[in-house]
This record gives structure tokens, sequence and C-alpha cells, in this order.
């Protein structure tokens, strides 16, 4: 592939995950995204195959995204100097500031188990083996957790910020929080790291 070939590639690449974060996946299609890489549709054929394929693939990019770096992040905060629960909540909380700025991106990594209740896709296969290689680095830190407790744990955290990430406004009604502060997004993740470590 040249050269050319491979940024017009990349190109389209890009324009479909910012129609998904704009738009919703139910709403992207091949004209908007054409659009979007100011290519024509009979591209997106050509270096694709199928929308569906084409979307796969910008999903997965956001997958790296939110997962490639996340357990070598941990250890970097770590090898700088802080403790476990520390580095749990830095970590935490940069994940709920990203994730918060995205909702469209999350709905459509788990739209296959929202939709049709379908958890073989790479998102949910990510999602399980990142909290397993993640609860390896807690378990020093929570010797008062059996490995189930601490997976239950990390379960209960994670689903709060899935929920979270797709739906930042759902309880609104119940108790206004804006995520969009600091000072919201650490009282959460403060109660969110009790549940794994003693207060």
């Amino acid at each position: 592939m040249s050269t050319k070939e491979q940024e017009a590639r990349e190109r389209i690449l890009r324009a479909t995950i910012v129609c998904i974060g704009r738009d919703g996946l139910d709403a992207t299609g091949i004209r908007e995204i054409a659009r979007e890489a100011q290519v024509n549709s009979a591209a997106i054929s050509y270096y694709f195959r199928s929308k569906e394929k084409l979307v796969s693939l910008a999903l997965e990019q956001t997958l790296d995204q939110a997962f490639g770096n996340v357990l070598e992040d941990f250890d970097r905060l770590r090898l700088e100097g802080l403790g476990i629960r520390e580095a749990f909540e830095a970590l935490l909380e940069d994940l709920l500031s990203n994730s918060l700025r995205y909702p469209y991106i999350a709905h459509a990594h788990f739209h296959d188990a929202l939709a049709h209740q379908r958890y073989d896709g790479t998102a949910i296969q990510r999602l399980n083996g990142f909290l397993a290689e993640f609860a390896g680095r807690l378990a020093p830190a929570v010797p008062h957790l059996p490995e189930n407790r601490l997976r239950m744990a990390l379960t209960q955290v994670w689903s709060s910020l899935s929920l979270l990430s797709m739906m930042p406004r759902l309880f609104d009604q119940f108790i206004l929080l804006d995520f969009g502060t600091l000072d919201t997004r650490r009282a959460w993740v403060q109660q969110s790291s009790r549940l794994l470590f003693v207060p």
C-alpha cells in the first residue's frame, strides 16, 4: 500500500471515530464518514470492504487508547513513589475524566452486550483481561480481601465507571453531581476506593 493510500485509510479510520464519538454508532453511516474524511463513499468500500469492518477497526483503535497504556501508567505511578492505593485513585480519576468525554464511544464498545446480550466481543474480552491483570497488581495492598472479593470489588467499581461513561447524567434526578468538576470526580474515586482498601 502506498503512503497516499495509507494516509487515506488512516483519515477514514479517524473520521469514523469522530463520527461515532459525535453522533453515536446508529447515526454513523458511510456518507457521514466520507464527508468527515473528505473522501467519496467508494473509497471506504475500497479500503475496508464494509461499514461493519471499518467500525470494528475504528473501535479496536479506541480500545487500544482505553486499555493500551492503563497498566503501564499504573506501573509508572508506582515507580514514581505512589502507593498502590494512591496510584489506583490517580488512575481511576484519569479514566473517569477521559471516559466521560466520549459517551457514544463507550456505548459503541458495549453495543452488542446492551442490544443483543452478546458478551463475546473484543471490548468485553479486553475489559475482563484488563481487570484480571489489574487485580493482580492491587492484591498486595488488599490482603484482607480474598481473590474473589477483590474481583467483586473491582467489578463494582468498573460497573459504575462503565455506566457513568455511557450515561453521565443518569442519576441527575436522584443526586445532581457534575462529573465535569474535579471535586466530584475525586469524591467518586475516593468512595470507589473504599470498596477495596481499608480506610
